[in-house]
């Protein structure tokens, strides 16, 4: 079953704001109770720059990678190797676009590459199917100022 997650939501704001939500303000919205390493007095920091690390810190000062950014074009458009507790031989890959609508802006998260997992490839794509959600439902949740029209 391999197939790509394609998860898909609209928030009420530009897409410069959606953008900056998912990525610099990560810390303050990702379900870290329930989907991180270091648990949920980590912090987690999202690079600015291709090639930079998505880091998780442990209370402990122990550092975790989940991944690292392909592309970064702010507004607009993220992708990024994704190996949360795993190493980096085993990284799938994560695609966000952020697109204007009429309500907002339009998030399409597309997460693929599991076959790359081998014999647990089905499941941790179904962890994942259900994981996304979660988390796409904090980060909506996290959103507090509309679109001023």
């Amino acid at each position: 079953m391999n197939d790509p997650i394609n998860k898909s939501l609209t928030v009420p704001l530009s897409p410069q704001d959606a953008f900056a939500l998912f990525t610099d303000n990560i810390d303050t919205w990702w379900p870290k109770a329930t989907h991180s390493v270091q648990g949920a007095k980590s912090k987690i920091s999202f690079p600015t720059h291709k090639d930079g690390d998505i880091v998780e810190i442990g209370e402990d000062g122990s550092k975790s990678v989940w991944g690292t950014l392909i592309a970064y074009d702010p507004g607009k458009y993220l992708a990024f190797s994704w190996h949360p507790g795993r190493g980096p031989e085993e990284a799938t890959m994560v695609t966000v676009s952020f697109t204007q609508t009429k309500n907002g802006t339009r998030c399409d998260l597309t997460h693929g590459g599991f076959e790359i997992l081998g014999d647990t490839a089905d499941a941790v794509s179904t962890s994942y199917l259900h994981g996304w959600d979660m988390v796409l439902g904090c980060y909506a949740s996290a959103v507090k100022t509309p679109v001023q029209a």
